[in-house]
């Protein structure tokens, strides 16, 4: 089963793309890119699972007025919306990793498990990087 979706989150329609039925893995892209980078792992997850990938706000296909807003709270519409009921995998990169490790701290009944690759990390300190590496 392939189908999209716009999700309601304060303002915001979150453009969401479900692939496969089964638990729930939700992909969260990093801030260079759109949920376009997770095409050949929704395909190959879909198989298995329900695949899940949507744009944050400011990215792809997703549209939202400005207002605050709480990346969390975006990520727990989604699996609200489309994860069956269960506790999701979530695959983040870079920023799309700073929002899984979040929502894993504050709703870890929503989070089964997490794959990062290179998270960021709120409430990290900015790196110190050595003068020659800090003025390229």
């Amino acid at each position: 089963m392939n189908s999209n979706h716009q999700i309601a989150s304060g303002q915001a329609r979150l453009a969401v793309k479900v692939v496969g039925d089964g638990d729930p893995v939700v992909f969260l892209h990093a801030a260079v890119c759109d949920s376009r980078m997770w095409r050949a792992q929704l395909d190959a997850v879909g198989a298995s699972n329900k695949a899940i990938a949507y744009d944050r706000r400011g990215f792809g296909e997703t549209r939202a007025e400005k207002e605050d807003f709480s990346a969390v709270a975006d990520l727990l519409a989604v699996i609200d919306a489309v994860g069956n009921g269960a506790p999701a995998i979530l695959v983040g990169c870079s920023q799309g990793g700073r929002v899984a490790l979040d929502t894993a701290l504050l709703h870890p009944s929503h989070v089964r498990a997490l794959v990062l690759i290179a998270p960021a990390v709120s409430g990290a300190p900015e790196p110190i990087h050595p003068p020659d590496i800090a003025g390229s």
